[in-house]
């Protein structure tokens, strides 16, 4: 019987069972209760050796992330998850050193990789969102395992994944468009970011669902979302004076909506988006948005720290591939979104009192 294998059966995190065993940190009664049953019935001895030796070791790993405060702030989303593991086991000798970079700028990926690997790292956490760079960082440093979050890719060495499907996104995203637009008529796909895998495929499956429905012509577009995306959608519509809907493929929604309610063309639009940054949420309840697919950041971020934690402490195997729901989020149930990931402390809820 391990420590992983008691979180298990008792349905809470390893840092939990830490917590309960050793008499550290605040965890709910009922929770204490549990695990010292199993404790009990499986008659659980600590190897005191073998964790001294573990912790003889410090286990460091390297998060590459784009910057925190990017993207309406998801990144911050995705590195509260990260932080929140950290922090659970940092007295299991676990640590992170992060480098952010700007994706608008491949040399900056680059370069905080090389930053990166000066330090004394064990593993490597980053999210492949410049594919090329990516392939090329790991063949320059092969000698670490790599983890993804937020997207997959193909061919890639990495010894897990912690992501969404981004063609089963973009196929049910165009799902719902049909259920919440069902004349047909012209339907955009907004990429911003085409050169990641997990945009494009996005794009890939909203398009594939619709290939046997000749009322609906999707077209698809790639622009910033600066000033010069708003002009592009503005340019659409003189284009097209049918467009009933537009998807975009990440959390930029938030731009293109405004713009969209700007030229009081909302009310035939219907507007589908990633991510339930607070910017999309407010859009959301103003009625500017009318569905978000929500990829669970801070969930990623955490799960892909135990694993590295499961991997390089325990020594177990990680999972290879460990799927992220797709949630769907509309105006009737936003304000139930994270209910199953932190509260407002911003702590798990297995760790109340």
């Amino acid at each position: 019987m391990t420590i992983a294998e008691i979180a298990k059966l008792a349905d809470v995190s390893i840092g939990t069972v830490d917590r309960v065993l050793h008499a550290r940190g605040r965890v709910a009664p009922k929770t204490i209760e549990k695990v010292m049953q199993i404790v009990k019935d499986h008659n659980y001895q600590p190897n005191a050796f073998a964790r001294n030796l573990k912790l003889s070791k410090k286990y460091t790993i390297g998060v590459i992330i784009p910057s925190l405060h990017s993207e309406f702030g998801y990144w911050r989303l995705m590195y509260d998850g990260v932080l929140k593991a950290v922090k659970e086991l940092s007295q299991l000798a676990v640590s992170i050193e992060l480098m952010e970079y700007d994706r608008r700028n491949p040399k900056s990926f680059v370069m905080a990789g090389d930053i990166l690997f000066q330090k004394k790292i064990d593993a490597v956490l980053l999210a492949p969102l410049l594919p090329e760079e990516t392939s090329a960082l790991i063949d320059k440093y092969p000698q670490l395992p790599y983890a993804f979050i937020d997207a997959p890719l193909p061919c890639a060495k990495a010894v897990f994944t912690v992501a969404q499907n981004p063609f089963r996104g973009g196929f049910l995203a165009g799902r719902m468009m049909k259920l919440l637009s069902p004349g047909g008529g012209t339907y955009i796909v907004i990429q911003t970011h085409k050169s990641a895998y997990n945009s494009s495929e996005r794009a890939r499956g909203f398009k594939s669902y619709f290939a046997n429905n000749p009322d609906y012509h999707i077209l698809e577009i790639e622009t910033t979302s600066d000033k010069d995306g708003e002009l592009a959608i503005e340019n659409m519509y003189l284009q097209h004076n049918d467009i009933r809907g537009i998807f975009i493929v990440n959390n930029a929604v938030i731009r293109f909506a405004d713009r969209i309610v700007l030229l009081g063309r909302k009310n035939q639009t219907i507007i589908i988006g990633y991510d339930i940054v607070e910017q999309n949420r407010t859009a959301m309840l103003e009625g500017k948005v009318d569905c978000l697919i929500s990829q669970r950041p801070e969930f990623q971020g955490y799960t892909a720290i135990y694993q590295l934690y499961r991997m390089g402490i325990l020594n177990q195997k990680p999972d290879k591939n460990i799927l992220i729901p797709i949630d769907i989020l509309l105006p009737e149930n936003i304000q139930d979104d994270n209910s199953y990931t932190y509260n407002h402390s911003g702590d798990f809820e297995e760790d109340c009192v």
